[in-house]
């Protein structure tokens, strides 16, 4: 049996007992004595048309991508190397498994904000060393 209309196959029998509105005047799904006829009245069937599937985007991706390669660049963090490299690789799985390039994209913005903290934690360091150093102003000559 396929579709609305018409009666079921020879032999078959209602699991739930009865087979009220088969052939007659109702048809399928219709009640007997029903203006629709053989098909299901209106309105019945597979609905309107839902929500069109947005595709996914890689904005977060490329600026994820972008983010940890001036980190590379300024910093010379080697933590946002692994950034560039899951990021890139999000890239090409934006379209193909965006749950996986979703996840991909999160580890590498975690990647870049762990190399800007490693950076700052640096140049504090840098900055506390070069202020308690003593200076050194050559003084070879003893006068």
């Amino acid at each position: 049996m396929s579709g609305y209309g018409g009666s079921p196959p020879p032999g078959w029998e209602d699991p739930y007992g009865g087979s009220q509105g088969w052939g007659g005047a109702g048809g399928y799904g219709a009640p007997p004595g029903s203006p629709y006829g053989q098909g299901p009245p209106p309105g019945y069937g597979y609905g309107p048309p839902g929500v069109p599937y947005a595709p996914a985007s890689n904005g977060s991706t490329i600026a994820a991508l972008i983010c940890n390669i001036v980190a590379i660049v300024l910093c010379c963090n080697i933590v946002a190397i692994p950034g560039v490299i899951l990021a890139a690789i999000a890239m090409g799985r934006v379209q193909s498994d965006p749950h996986s390039a979703r996840k991909l994209t999160l580890w590498s913005w975690i990647l870049f904000g762990a190399s800007i903290v490693i950076g700052i934690v640096v140049l504090v360091l840098w900055i506390v060393l070069a202020a308690n150093s003593e200076p050194d102003y050559g003084s070879s000559s003893g006068i």
